[in-house]
């Protein structure tokens, strides 16, 4: 793992997944069978995966239509860019007002983001 630059802390989250799935205690093909909330209870539950690791699994493999990432600084970057909304209560009542299209929205921002720094 130090050959593709993964960190030892990294290498150790690695492992506590792989072992989760060895150990049966993570069946990935169940999880379509599960609401969000309970993905991200049985996802956080495996040493260094947290929120932000869960919405995107939610996002981009159950393709789940309203997650938003709040832990994710480009969003909260962009959304501060766009709007007045600067505080995290603001962006939490920023993002309730998506609602049901979070993850939609979250895909714009990403574009826009990454298009406004030349990334695209």
């Amino acid at each position: 793992m130090r050959a593709c630059q993964i960190s030892r802390q990294k290498a150790k989250y690695l492992r506590a997944l792989s072992q989760a799935v060895l150990n049966k205690e993570l069946d990935f093909d169940s999880l379509s069978r599960l609401n969000p909330t309970e993905v991200r209870t049985k996802l956080t539950s495996i040493k260094g995966i947290g929120n932000w690791t869960t919405d995107i699994y939610l996002m981009f493999c159950l393709q789940e239509k309203d997650i938003f990432p709040l832990g994710d600084i480009a969003l909260i970057t962009t959304i501060k860019e766009l709007t007045n909304v600067k505080t995290k209560v603001g962006i939490i009542r920023f993002t309730n007002k998506l609602k049901l299209l979070r993850s939609l929205a979250a895909y714009f921002l990403w574009y826009y983001y990454l298009k406004k720094r030349n990334r695209i």
